[in-house]
């Protein structure tokens, strides 16, 4: 079992840093660090239920920073969007981050992605508190200008410091190393001198530790309340000259600890090259399509929504209202479950990283140094894949009647779906919730591989005994055609192959007293030929003429396609139709 760090140990050793911060000897220190007035941000993405969590020990941080400087700003979710976070990181010395971490090696790329990997997991646009766009090192890096030799602070991330995710295995100490080593490149070249991956140490300390000035960022770390005493030391190669250190929980295993900074920087040089504020606020701006008289129509697929496939979205805009769009847009999707079934996965890659531990699943620490909150319930790293949650905007096309097209993968559950849109800017940022909120969202039922849906009456009214019709209209919502047409091959010879059709069957189930659920006699089956070959999303309307019953009361007629090739539907799991038939004398 991999060993967390004590919890008395952290409360301990975290409180006495806090009652050094302004009194004895380091009072002078202080003095000098809170007129130097270093800007610490603190950053707090969107995670669905523990974003309050989360909220707290940025809090807690923030109280901290705040009896030693007075720049302390606050940016978390539901309003850390991309423009926010970047005016406030603008010469930052201390930077925490909390939120989801998405990170290489991982098994959703093959390669890696910087435009959304190894950085932040914010908002897609202010007020969007249940869906997270990941915003990568090559934004961060040439986007964002922190202080010179500047710490940034991940804490409770995924792969950040080495680690995967809850459930998925570790993979090698190499493959850790690397995560680590990219995790930190973006951020460096925005001008970090050190970048620090604690998972489970609340970042009060070190926000503190390196404020205060006094001692190394290499000590600050190794000697901090979450230490596991595995070090291990080697080159980054991702950038220049910085070291990268990890100290995991087994010499092997339990990834959780990092740092990557400049050889010998101390927290007194991270205070010193603080940067002065400007007279005026940063102006955060969110861009918008409102006011331009745009507006979206209901939204569509190309084509039947079966589990796994792949389709287009279809957003329409009135063709004199097109023109005002955007000459490129991006178009993020994602589907969010209804009827309360399993979430669709993420559809990842297969994992490339040869078989391991898995990442457990590790307690929150109790509670922070400063609090008198009562100890939070247990609380995983966050899964940063989470269907219905993560919005990853591509490119749209326009089409020529106005509007625009994505490609879409249905998710791989049958169920029922909202699927939501949000248009974005060329670059990956999403236009405001104004804008996002003239597009309506859709509404699609996911179906399996094989399919039918019946359209008839509800209800009908039978003589007994007598024929008895019923308008049916059978479609094929699944992915692959109903029997085949004729075909003729030619091999020396021609050869010709029938067609086969499905079959359209019915059976009366008897809802009487004295027999609830049982089927008429054979006799009064009825039975109806498809056509040949009829294709995915195809229909027929057919005048399904049968039998009723001999004896008065209340039935059910089930209707199932029986498939020449794959048998009977409702054997397959897929949902009859129902009509209740009153049969009278």
């Amino acid at each position: 079992m991999l060993r967390r760090p004590s919890l008395i140990r952290l409360l301990v050793a975290a409180a006495l840093g806090l009652a050094l911060i302004g009194a004895g000897p380091l009072a002078p220190r202080a003095a000098a660090a809170e007129r130097s007035n270093p800007k610490v941000v603190l950053i707090v993405g969107p995670v669905g239920s523990v974003t309050p969590f989360y909220r707290r020990l940025a809090d807690e941080a923030a109280a901290a920073a705040a009896k030693l400087t007075s720049n302390v700003v606050k940016v978390y979710s539901p309003n850390a969007t991309w423009p926010a976070v970047k005016a406030a990181l603008k010469g930052a010395s201390v930077v925490v981050y909390l939120g989801h971490g998405n990170g290489f090696p991982s098994i959703y790329r093959k390669q890696l992605y910087g435009r959304t990997q190894n950085g932040f997991g914010l908002n897609p646009y202010a007020g969007a508190a249940d869906a997270h766009q990941y915003f990568g090192e090559d934004l961060i890096g040439s986007q964002i200008k922190l202080a010179k030799d500047a710490v940034v602070i991940f804490s409770r991330l995924c792969y950040a410091s080495g680690n995967t995710e809850p459930g998925l295995a570790e993979g090698t100490l190499a493959q850790a190393q690397q995560r680590v080593d990219n995790y930190a490149a973006g951020f460096f070249r925005a001008g970090a001198g050190a970048v620090i991956a604690d998972a489970f140490l609340p970042p009060s300390y070190y926000v503190a530790s390196v404020l205060r000035g006094t001692r190394t960022i290499d000590s600050i770390w190794k000697n901090a309340p979450s230490r596991n005493d595995h070090f291990l030391r080697f080159p980054s190669q991702r950038t220049k000259g910085a070291i990268a250190q990890m100290d995991p929980e087994q010499v092997d295993s339990g990834f959780y600890r990092s740092i990557v900074l400049k050889a010998k920087l101390t927290s007194s040089q991270v205070v010193g090259n603080a940067v002065r504020p400007g007279s005026q606020p940063e102006i955060v701006l969110e861009p918008t399509l409102t006011g331009l008289g745009v507006t979206f129509g209901a939204p569509d697929l190309t084509t039947p929504p079966t589990v796994g496939a792949k389709t287009s979205l279809t957003l329409p805009v009135a063709a004199d209202a097109a023109g005002l769009l955007p000459d490129k847009l991006m178009v993020g999707t994602r589907w969010d479950r209804l009827d309360g079934g399993p979430a669709a996965p993420a559809g990842p890659a297969a994992p490339d990283t040869p078989a391991a531990a898995a990442s457990p699943g590790p307690a929150a620490p109790g509670d922070d140094p400063g609090t008198t909150a009562a100890e939070p319930p247990p609380i995983d790293l966050v899964t940063p894949e989470r269907t219905g949650e993560i919005v990853a905007p591509v490119a749209a096309k326009k089409l020529k009647g106005g509007g625009i097209e994505v490609p879409v993968l249905v998710p791989t559950n049958p169920g029922l779906y909202r699927l939501v849109s949000t248009v974005h800017q060329a670059d990956g940022q999403a236009f405001d919730a104004a804008t996002q909120a003239l597009i309506p969202a859709l509404v699609v039922r996911v179906t399996g591989p094989l399919t039918a849906t019946y359209t008839t009456a509800p209800t009908a009214t039978a003589s007994a005994g007598a024929p008895f019709s019923l308008d049916v209209v059978v479609t094929n919502l699944g992915r692959s055609a109903w029997g085949n047409a004729a075909e003729v091959h030619r091999v020396d010879a021609a050869e010709t192959v029938p067609a086969s059709r499905a079959i359209l069957v019915a059976r009366w189930v008897d809802l009487g007293a004295a027999a609830i659920g049982a089927s008429t006699p054979a006799g009064t089956l009825a039975s109806s030929i498809l056509p040949a070959g009829l294709a995915p999303g195809k229909s027929i309307a057919l005048d399904f003429r049968m039998t009723a019953p001999a004896a008065a009361g209340e039935y059910l007629l089930v209707l199932d396609v029986v498939d020449p090739k794959t048998g009977s539907l409702a054997a397959a799991g897929v949902p009859p139709g129902i009509v209740r038939v009153t049969v009278i004398r």
